[in-house]
């Protein structure tokens, strides 16, 4: 495997310092992105190792546990990821696909519908924002159209 990592450092120039778990992630991505879910899964275990907070690296790694047929572990990768950031709405929805393949299916619902919330809640957020600034400005069709252009 790391000969198969080598060739894919030289074939996409990726400079990899192998003490930033950053570096680890993002070549996992990329690996990931290309189809070499094997490969992604080694880069994200090391960036986790590292940086076990990087809540990013923990999604991630769950995606491709879970394009690798490897179900509870994507759980798992999940579930660590939702302990650090509980609001992680990508979190969710892949811990629901990950539970859909188990048949786990009430519990895959209530993944689902809590990715739901927390987007209902952003969209929320982000209308209570847009309200502030046209209120700020004042309720003028022309600011109105600016804010929401702008958002």
């Amino acid at each position: 495997m790391n000969a198969e990592i080598n060739k894919f450092n030289s074939s996409t120039k990726l400079q990899l310092n192998p003490d930033l778990a950053k570096d680890w992630y993002e070549k996992g991505e990329r690996l990931a992105n290309s189809g070499n879910y094997a490969q992604a899964l080694a880069c994200f275990d090391k960036a986790v190792k590292m940086h076990p907070q990087n809540n990013a690296a923990w999604v991630f790694r769950a995606v491709v546990l879970i394009h690798l047929e490897r179900y509870e572990e994507a759980v798992t990768s999940c579930n660590k990821a939702l302990t650090i950031q509980p609001t992680d709405k990508q979190a969710w929805l892949f811990r629901g696909a990950a539970l859909n393949h188990l048949g786990r299916y009430k519990q895959s619902y209530d993944s689902y519908d809590k990715a739901l919330d927390i987007q209902r809640q952003s969209i929320g957020q982000k209308l209570m924002q847009m309200f502030k600034v046209i209120f700020k400005l004042g309720n003028s069709s022309n600011n109105t159209t600016f804010v929401i252009r702008n958002f």
